[in-house]
C-alpha cells in the first residue's frame, strides 16, 4: 500500500511515524519547506560576543507540554527513548510599558507594584480568577440550551456570573490570547464558553493547587523530528516539494498528487496534515472536490504570527518579579467610538527560555522568545525571526470541527492536524496517529492511542458542586465586593505601618499621569 503525507508538522511526523513500522506500507512525507517539523523548530542561539560554539539550542515554536493532556505525545517520546526535563509554567501580564503589572506566581508577584495594594480592583481581580477557578465547571454540568442555535459564549457566560471588567481585561482575555496566540478580538469573549472551560479543565488551569508538571524536550524538539525521519528511507522524504492538486477520480480510491514541478504521482491513500486553508486550495486545484469538504474546511480561519529569538529584555516585565515564563504584552488603546480599551488588537508576548528550558542566564544571558514584538529587539540582540500560523478557534471552528467526520476518509482522503481540535502539539501528534491506524491493522499499533482526554470528568466534581450552591445563593457577590474594599483598605493599613515610602507614592502617581501614546 503506498500512502502520501502532506505535511511535517506534528500530524504529519505521527502519521508517517506510525505508518513506516508497518512493512506493507510504504509511506511518503511531502512538505514545501525547506525544513521538517512545522512548529518544532529548534534554532543554534549564539549569545552576543560568544562563538557558536557557545551556543544553546532553543525551542521558538513548540515548547512545553504535560503528563495529563499529552498522553500520546508523552507515550511516543517513551517508546522511542527521547528524554525530557521538567519545567515550569508561569504567567504574568504587563500593560502600557510596564504602567500595570502583575504575576501569578504568588502574592508577592500579584502585587509586584506595591501600591496595588491599595486598589480595590486589583483585590477584586484575585477574587475573580480563585472564584473562576472553582466555579466555571460547573457550566459543564448545566443542560446546554441551543434554542436560539448557538452556544452560549464566554462573554455571555462572564456577565451572566458577574465577573468584573478587571478580570475580563487583566486574566481571562491575556490568557486565552496566549494559549492560542490569537488577538484577543478573534478568540476572546466570543469563544463558546463550554468549550473553553473544558479546555481550562483539562489543562488543569482552574486549579490552585495541584497543577500538573510541565516537560520539556531535553535538547529540543529537533530531537524527536530528528528521531521520526532518521528511520525513514531518504528517499521517502520530499523536502521542499509543494503539492499544489489533489485528484480523484468516482468509482476509485486512488489519490493523483502534483507537485510543484509538474511530477505526479498516485497513492492508495493521502493523509493531509497541513493547516485546513492549505488542504482547500490543494483540493480545488484537483478534481474531484465535494460540495461539504469545500464548506466545512473553508469555515476554518488561521492568524500569522511572529516569533522573534532575541536577548532584549525590554520586551520583559519592567519589574524583575513580575519576569514569569509566559509574559503577555500590551497596551490600552482607543476603540472606533474613542473609549479606551485594555488590551489591543496585537497578541504579543515574550516567553523566558532561561526557565522553560533550564538555560543558564549566567552562561548564555537572557535566552527570550517574543511573539509579535512591539517594537524591534534592541541591534545586536536579535537572533533570528520565523512565521508561524495558529488556527483561529472560534464558534465558526468549533462548529465545523463536529462536520469533519462527515468528510474524513472518504476519497481515499484522511485529514489531520492541530486545527481539529484545541491547537496543541498533543492535538496534531494525536490526529496524526488516528488518521495512520485507520490504514493499518488494529495490532500493528504500538501503545494505545487515548482520544478520550476531554471524556476525564474533573476529580474535584463534588467541591466544585458545592461552590456552585454557594455562588447562585447570592453570597459571592457580597463576599467579592465587600471583600475586595476590605483588602484595599487592609492595604492601607500595611501601607501605613510599613511606609514604603514616598519613592513608591512617586511612582504611582507617575504611573497614573502615563497617557496614551
Amino acid at each position: 500500500m503506498k500512502v502520501a503525507v502532506v505535511g511535517s508538522g506534528a500530524a504529519g511526523l505521527a502519521a508517517t511515524w506510525l505508518l513506516n513500522q508497518q512493512p506493507e506500507v510504504e509511506v511518503h512525507l511531502f512538505e514545501a519547506d525547506n525544513r521538517p517539523g512545522g512548529h518544532a523548530n529548534t534554532i543554534k542561539f549564539t549569545p552576543p560576543g560568544k562563538t557558536p560554539e557557545e551556543g544553546v539550542y532553543v525551542d521558538t515554536g513548540f515548547i512545553v507540554f504535560n503528563p495529563s493532556t499529552y498522553p500520546n505525545f508523552i507515550k511516543f517520546l517513551k517508546q522511542e527513548g527521547i528524554p525530557y526535563d521538567p519545567t515550569e509554567m508561569t504567567f504574568s501580564v504587563t500593560r502600557d510599558g510596564g504602567a500595570f503589572e502583575w504575576a501569578g506566581n504568588n502574592l508577592l508577584t500579584v502585587f509586584c507594584q506595591p501600591y496595588r495594594l491599595l486598589d480595590p480592583q486589583m483585590w477584586r481581580l484575585v477574587y475573580d480568577v480563585l472564584r473562576f477557578n472553582a466555579f466555571a465547571r460547573s457550566i459543564l454540568w448545566e443542560k446546554e440550551d441551543l434554542g436560539a442555535g448557538k452556544e452560549m459564549s464566554i462573554g455571555e457566560y462572564l456577565e451572566r456570573e458577574g465577573y468584573s471588567e478587571a478580570f475580563k481585561d487583566n486574566y481571562l482575555i491575556p490568557m486565552t490570547a496566549c494559549i492560542w496566540s490569537t488577538p484577543p478580538e478573534k478568540c476572546a469573549l466570543d469563544f463558546p464558553a463550554r468549550t473553553l472551560i473544558q479546555f481550562l479543565s483539562n489543562h488543569h488551569l482552574l486549579q490552585i493547587t495541584g497543577k500538573p508538571s510541565w516537560l520539556t524536550i531535553k535538547g529540543g524538539s529537533r530531537e524527536y523530528v530528528n528521531k521520526i525521519l532518521s528511520q525513514l528511507p531518504k528517499s521517502q522524504l520530499h523536502l521542499s516539494t509543494p503539492i499544489i492538486s489533489a485528484s480523484t477520480q468516482e468509482g476509485t480510491s486512488a489519490v493523483q498528487l502534483t507537485t510543484m514541478d509538474g511530477e505526479s504521482q498516485v497513492f492508495d491513500h493521502v493523509i493531509f496534515a497541513c493547516h485546513s486553508d492549505t488542504t482547500l486550495g490543494i483540493l480545488r486545484a484537483g478534481e474531484g472536490m465535494t460540495a461539504d469538504e469545500e464548506r466545512i474546511l473553508g469555515m476554518f480561519q488561521w492568524n500569522r504570527n511572529e516569533a522573534v529569538l532575541h536577548s532584549d529584555v525590554s520586551l520583559m516585565p519592567r519589574s524583575r518579579l513580575a519576569w514569569t515564563c509566559w509574559n503577555y504584552l500590551t497596551r490600552t488603546v482607543l476603540d472606533a467610538q474613542g473609549r479606551r480599551k485594555a488590551n489591543s488588537d496585537e497578541v504579543s508576548l515574550t516567553y523566558g527560555m532561561n526557565d522553560l528550558q533550564h538555560i543558564s542566564e549566567k552562561k548564555h544571558g537572557p535566552v527570550l522568545v517574543t511573539l509579535n514584538p512591539p517594537f524591534e529587539p534592541r541591534e545586536g540582540t536579535l537572533a533570528g525571526r520565523w512565521k508561524y500560523d495558529h488556527p483561529v478557534l472560534d464558534a465558526n471552528a468549533v462548529r465545523a470541527q463536529k462536520l469533519m467526520r462527515t468528510i474524513q476518509r472518504t476519497r481515499g482522503i484522511s485529514y489531520a492536524g492541530a486545527w481539529l481540535k484545541y491547537g496543541f502539539h498533543e492535538d496534531a501528534f494525536a490526529s496524526g496517529l488516528d488518521a495512520a491506524r485507520h490504514i493499518i491493522p488494529a495490532h500493528s499499533l504500538p501503545f494505545e492511542i487515548d482520544l478520550e482526554v476531554d471524556k476525564k470528568p474533573p476529580s474535584a466534581w463534588l467541591a466544585v458542586l458545592l461552590l456552585s450552591l454557594f455562588q447562585k445563593s447570592g453570597a459571592e457577590y457580597v463576599v467579592g465586593t465587600v471583600g475586595a474594599w476590605g483588602c484595599a483598605v487592609l492595604g492601607w493599613w500595611v501601607w501605613k505601618l510599613f511606609g514604603w515610602g514616598a519613592r513608591l507614592r512617586e511612582e504611582a502617581e507617575a504611573r497614573r499621569k502615563m497617557k496614551l501614546d
